[in-house]
């Protein structure tokens, strides 16, 4: 009978997984609220896009755009998000905990991110002045 109910509940839950919505396979068409689109050709655009995928460099421009008022409205949250990106350590290993799938036990699988890329110096100091500016610590 607890076979039954499981298997009956597997059905179930295979059965609501195929009605929820997948994420779309389409690039996003804006970053930190700029236009990436293939058709925006604006120098923010370009940079934006850069910042997207990764590119240190790109997120702490755009952070001093943003904090500067430079070519988009200035917003310090964004600046502050974008200088905190360019700041941290990203890429390499990471240890992931898998939950259980069924009665089996969870473990915990090595994931490679990439190659590690260190935080720029120069993000950390200007997240810093910015925090004290805010009144943030």
């Amino acid at each position: 009978m607890i076979r039954t109910a499981s298997l009956q509940s597997a059905r179930w839950l295979t059965a609501a997984m195929l009605v929820v919505p997948l994420p779309s396979c389409t690039a996003p068409s804006s970053y930190m609220g700029i236009d990436i689109s293939p058709a925006a050709t604006s120098p923010l655009a370009a940079l934006a896009r850069r910042a997207a995928v990764g590119d240190k460099l790109a997120q702490l421009d755009l952070g001093i755009a943003f904090e500067e008022g430079r070519g988009t409205a200035r917003n310090l949250r964004m600046a502050r998000t974008l200088y905190a990106r360019a700041a941290s350590d990203s890429g390499g290993p990471v240890w992931v905990y898998q939950p259980p799938v069924g009665g089996g036990s969870g473990r915990v699988v090595n994931i490679d991110r990439g190659p590690r890329i260190a935080g720029l110096p120069d993000a950390r100091r200007l997240l810093a002045a910015l925090d004290n500016k805010i009144g943030r610590k």
